[in-house]
């Protein structure tokens, strides 16, 4: 299945991936805890399950959201206050985007903001709650960057970890040393991992 979904990616998949999900095939829910801060690492499959089950809900928010800017544009009052404006100035208004165009959120660079869940994104991680860490698999610099996906704001802040290995990096130093990551510190609570928000993270 890796080598499948790696030749699906325009961009393939950056080594630290591959070498992931070919060590250690995510984790089944448990209440001994996960190795991730505050998330559960996918298995390969039920992360493309995921992702699809995430670009559906997305295209169907995403029509109906395309539909009420559709009508917003053609209603008379937006025509009306368009051609004031357009009288009283010489610079024209730039052509308003569609709230919902993956096409132009796919075909920026990795670690741009996409406001979307859109197809390159491949989540690693869930926290059981619709929130999940992904893998960035667009084109750039930051090819394979790892950020976080929340279901009512997207991805709202730029990547957290520029690659798979600085996720795990950050992980196994917290894990030694019990600083935070992702305002979480690691504890062992009846012999089952935790990740207990730290308050002056």
């Amino acid at each position: 299945m890796i080598r499948s979904l790696e030749g699906q990616a325009p961009n393939g998949w950056p080594a630290g991936l591959s070498a992931l999900y070919r060590l250690v095939d995510g984790a089944e829910r448990s209440t001994a805890g996960y190795i991730y801060p505050g998330y559960r690492p996918l298995p390969l499959e039920e992360g493309e399950r995921t992702r699809h089950m995430l670009l559906g809900i997305e295209a169907q928010v995403g029509v109906a959201a395309n539909a009420e800017f559709e009508r917003e544009q053609n209603s008379p009052l937006y025509r009306n206050l368009r051609a004031v404006h357009q009288a009283g100035s010489n610079v024209p208004l730039p052509d308003p985007q569609k709230p919902y165009d993956p096409a132009r959120a796919e075909a920026n660079d990795a670690g741009t903001r996409a406001s979307m869940f859109i197809s390159p994104f491949l989540p690693i991680a869930e926290d059981g709650s619709g929130d999940f860490l992904f893998v960035d698999l667009r084109g750039g610099r930051q090819h394979g960057c790892v950020g976080e996906y929340f279901k009512g704001e997207a991805d709202w802040r730029p990547a957290i970890w520029p690659s798979i290995e600085a996720l795990l990096d950050e992980t196994l130093s917290s894990l030694e040393s019990g600083r935070p990551v992702l305002s979480r510190k690691p504890s062992v609570v009846n012999g089952a991992l935790t990740w207990e928000y730290a308050t002056n993270a």
